[in-house]
């Protein structure tokens, strides 16, 4: 479909509206405010008048798509905003006051003797992410940087092999792929830079990765699926701000993952459960799995009173340091969970990201003055990387992930031992979807489903949590879910796994439904219009025949304060 479509040039272009990005142009802003005055006041150099700073973000508006636990490590906050515990608006939920990590059996729990100190909690703020984002959107935006939501990059912009910039998607399509009558064109937003953080296996990163070939020299990125809830207690229940982090049950001690429980503000606390995208297990659920958690009697202990109001699902960067492609080409960087800048180790990321968007953004500020972005000067973005404190805390964790790939006792014991010893060299690992077993060799004797008794007030069905997680889309657009071979999911898929996608998706987008036109045969039948785009899909699929795309801008989950 040829459409004309406007421009908008830019000259430094941040494409998501996370942490990593919002973090970035904040910094940028700041770096062009203290370069002018130092000019003014007669220093080197020209003045950069009036820079476009632009930000686009999928969301219908900044926070809506955002989800985190979140106990945030307030290191670079305090580099950006010093004095955030003071500053008006400041989205805080509680600071923690207490802590405990807990093994979980099926019937108890056992408390962990000593916490590591990079594990330690108290005095950190508990955060909403949406709510965050939204409050450093006010300031981005109060210093000048040009934010449009419900606009999701669905292109990079070439000459030749150094990216320009980004094509945004249209609106008003539909689902043949015409126009409707509020058709309208995307838009080209070309920059000198562009900034990549769409958060984890994002559509433009991925693209660009594979184009170039940017993993050629790192393990293959890791993910975990992760599930969470806020729930509403009775008036009175939360007298302090606590956390609990849990190993064990419900997961196998051959599969990689955990929950937490925190209290957020008022009488609220929200609960997640995280399952590695590497699970063996073809039928694994981590929707299910987080209702299994909450039966358990230690945190029904905690919460068995209480009422979801919220929910969401997002895929989690774990592979660290281990999985850092390289994160510039030509015009570009990659910022973020999208560059696996999470610690594994710690459970915690959003301080990491917030870092990397500083200094991408002092990278890009160097451009700006130059007037080019070529690799060669986009490269310094690495050498700030490693000569900062994120090398310094991530590298140690190095190899967190590849040490779990036996079992959770052997990988504890790693763990434990590279905690005194150090990581030694880089384990390598495969992809998370090649690790599935068959349905045949994983559940030899058949599987049952699970049945709970959902009641829909503290045991929630998928389509419920679905309507609490506030997803819209409009139903007459283009499917943003591309399966190449439907074909394989009635046959081989069907055969070898079950299917699998009809448990892993925390959302309940993909259902094999009886053909009555093909002898009842079960087809792949995709409810786009559930989709929390939390990318299972395109990471677990053991074919690799699924892709996410963005849908129409604007569509999808709205987490407000997830």
């Amino acid at each position: 479909m040829e459409v004309e479509r406007e421009e908008m040039p830019c000259d430094v272009l941040f494409v998501g509206g996370g942490p990593a990005n919002l973090a970035g142009a904040i910094h940028l802003m700041n770096l062009v405010e203290s370069h002018n005055e130092a000019v003014a006041a007669g220093g080197e150099g020209e003045e950069i008048d009036e820079p476009m700073i632009v930000l686009v973000d999928k969301g219908s508006e900044l926070g809506a798509h955002q989800l985190s636990g979140a106990v945030l490590d307030p290191r670079a906050l305090t580099e950006l905003i010093p004095d955030w515990k003071t500053t008006e608006g400041f989205p805080i939920e509680r600071f923690v006051e207490t802590e405990d990590m807990v093994f979980l059996t099926k019937g108890s729990h056992i408390s962990a003797p000593w916490l590591p100190p990079e594990i330690v909690n108290v005095g950190k703020p508990i955060v909403s992410l949406g709510r965050l984002c939204a409050w450093l959107g006010e300031i981005a935006e109060e210093k000048g940087v040009n934010i449009f939501s419900g606009f999701a990059g669905t292109e990079l912009l070439y000459d030749g092999d150094k990216v320009i910039g980004v094509r945004t998607g249209d609106r008003g399509v539909d689902k043949d792929g015409g126009k409707k009558d509020n058709f309208e064109a995307g838009y080209d937003l070309p920059a000198t830079v562009t900034i990549l953080g769409e958060g984890p296996r994002g559509n433009l990163t991925k693209k660009l990765i594979d184009r170039h070939n940017l993993d050629a020299n790192c393990n293959p990125m890791a993910y975990e699926v992760g599930c969470k809830e806020v729930i509403e207690l009775p008036e009175g229940t939360i007298k302090e701000g606590y956390v609990y982090h849990s190993i064990g049950y419900p997961l196998d001690m051959n599969t990689f993952g955990g929950s937490f429980l925190y209290s957020l503000s008022g009488d609220r606390v929200c609960i997640g459960m995280l399952v590695a995208t590497d699970a063996q297990d073809p039928m694994m659920d981590c929707h299910l799995l987080l209702q299994k958690l909450k039966m358990h009697p230690f945190i029904k202990s905690k919460i068995g009173t209480g009422k979801v109001v919220k929910y969401g699902a997002k895929a989690v960067s774990i592979g660290g340091w281990a999985s850092q492609p390289q994160l510039f080409h030509d015009g570009v960087m990659i910022v973020g969970d999208g560059g696996s800048f999470l610690n594994p180790m710690r459970i915690k990321g959003i301080h990491l990201s917030m870092k990397t968007g500083m200094l991408a953004a002092e990278t890009a500020f160097e451009c700006l003055k130059a007037g080019e972005a070529p690799a060669s000067a986009l490269a310094a973005y690495k050498q700030r990387i490693d000569d900062s404190w994120i090398r310094t805390e991530m590298e140690p964790a190095t190899n967190m992930h590849a040490n779990f790939s036996n079992g959770l006792v052997g990988g504890l014991v790693k763990t434990g031992a590279q905690y005194f010893f150090g990581p030694g060299p880089t384990k390598s690992f495969p992809a998370d979807h090649t690790h599935m077993h068959s349905l045949e060799q994983h559940h030899p004797d058949g599987f049952e489903e699970e049945k709970l008794e959902y009641d829909n007030v503290y045991l929630m069905d998928k389509l419920t949590s679905v309507y609490n997680s506030g997803t819209q889309h409009d139903e007459d657009q283009p499917c943003h879910l591309k399966i190449t071979d439907t074909e394989i999911c009635a046959t081989t898929c069907l055969k070898e796994y079950g299917n699998p996608c009809t448990k892993f998706c925390p959302a309940q987008v993909y259902n094999m439904v009886p053909n009555e036109e093909n002898n009842n045969r079960l087809e792949m039948q995709v409810d786009f219009g559930n989709c929390v785009h939390c990318k299972t899909c395109d990471i677990r699929d053991p074919y690799q025949i699924i892709t996410w795309v963005p849908p129409e801008g604007g569509n999808g989950p709205e987490y407000g304060f997830m």
